[in-house]
């Protein structure tokens, strides 16, 4: 029992983690971006209640779940912890997700959570106890704070493009807001795309898309696949105006 709580640690955070990017891969998948699910929403709150979760339904019967992780194959274990993790779930708070009937994407979130729980502990427990021991606290408690630097800072600023559709609101709107002014009028249509993927797309290459966010506004319209009109700055109390003619292209 000496090791349990560096070892149900571990594979808290591990499960935690994975529960993220099972959220953004399902959130991509129905809404075509990260933000869409709420993903920033979820990352706080999920932190909050496996803490809860931990002490309710990890340390108070560690012993039955020892007793389980020694007897139980490798297999049954993982599959028994995913269910046991989704009825704790239930209980501490998905119970308003079944009455509001949307969002069931956070089960999903909740199961994946422990199967990886659940393999990880009986990994450790069974075939690494050993090893396990030598290891110190402090990198299992960092864990997640080094997955949030990464997710939600270096991932971002290192590659804006392929972090746009999978960060949370706030920050799909800084790399919208880092992004428009590199462009010019002229510029193709499609390096806009290329920066910014899924937020512009325009039929037959003619639109216009605008936006006002919390500190930023922007109208970008799109002839003959170039853009023809840029316009940006801070939020104002009126938005830039919209609907420029199409012309023949050249």
């Amino acid at each position: 029992m000496k090791n349990f709580k560096k070892a149900s640690f571990l594979s808290l955070n591990l499960g935690w983690i994975g529960l993220i990017i099972t959220h953004v891969i399902w959130s991509n998948l129905k809404y075509k971006n990260a933000s869409g699910g709420d993903t920033g929403v979820v990352i706080f709150w999920s932190s909050f209640f496996l803490i809860i979760f931990y002490v309710f339904f990890i340390l108070i019967p560690k012993k039955k779940i020892v007793k389980l992780t020694e007897k139980l194959a490798i297999s049954l274990f993982t599959l028994l912890s995913g269910i046991y993790a989704l009825i704790g779930f239930i209980i501490l708070i998905g119970w308003g997700f079944l009455i509001s009937d949307n969002f069931y994407g956070v089960f999903l979130d909740a199961f994946v959570f422990g199967l990886i729980f659940g393999l990880t502990f009986h990994l450790i427990w069974n075939k690494k106890q050993k090893a396990f021991k030598q290891m110190h606290l402090i990198p299992i408690l960092t864990l997640p704070i080094l997955f949030l630097f990464i997710y939600l800072f270096a991932f971002p600023k290192l590659f804006p493009s392929m972090a746009y559709n999978v960060v949370p609101q706030y920050l799909r709107h800084d790399i919208l807001k880092n992004t428009i002014p590199k462009f010019k009028v002229g510029d193709d249509l499609s390096e806009l795309q290329k920066a910014l993927p899924g937020e512009f797309e325009f039929e037959k290459c003619f639109g216009s898309r605008g936006a006002v966010l919390n500190n930023f506004q922007f109208v970008i319209e799109v002839n003959c696949c170039k853009i023809v009109r840029i316009e940006f700055g801070p939020r104002q109390k009126t938005g830039y105006t919209m609907g420029g003619k199409r012309k023949p292209c050249i």
